[in-house]
């Protein structure tokens, strides 16, 4: 059962105003209602063989409440087997003229392709560490703070 937004409390049934804080609650009762409802017209539509109505009617529900338990079970239910029967059928593809379904894995020479790449990218990388750089000499004094005599960054230089 639904809270009332005002005060929070659980309804025990749905009526136009709330029995603890007296909060009109139209909007939620109509918004329940049409739930309900179209709940109920899309099972009717399914037991009636009217599928195709019936899941307009679920995708109603799903455009108002996106987390409806029985409507999203339907509606993946339909597509579960619209998918499967996409990728059984390819003979049904073809004959309407329809492009194939593309592949899902890759053929065993694009794997050796990235192999070969990561290979090359970690012996790139290896060589470029083992080089070593010279770096040029800096003279005394054209830092300032740092006295090459004793290593110590940031150490006044002393007055002359």
């Amino acid at each position: 059962m639904p809270n009332c937004p005002q005060c929070t409390k659980p309804l025990r049934e749905f009526t136009r105003r709330c029995p603890t804080c007296q909060a009109d609650l139209d909007l939620l009762v109509d918004y329940v209602s049409h739930l309900q409802g179209g709940l109920e017209r899309a099972e009717n539509l399914v037991k009636a063989g009217e599928l195709g109505q019936a899941i307009w009617a679920y995708l109603e529900v799903l455009e108002v409440d996106p987390d409806n338990p029985v409507a999203r079970k339907q509606i993946g239910l339909v597509v579960t087997a619209v998918r499967q029967f996409d990728t059984i059928m390819p003979g049904r593809r073809w004959a309407n003229n329809l492009p194939p379904l593309p592949e899902t894995s890759r053929p065993w020479w694009h794997w050796a392709v990235f192999g070969v790449g990561v290979v090359a990218a970690l012996a790139i990388g290896f060589a470029v560490s083992k080089i070593e750089f010279s770096w040029p000499e800096i003279p005394d004094g054209a830092l300032p703070g740092i006295r090459k005599d004793d290593g110590q960054i940031g150490a006044p230089n002393p007055k002359p």
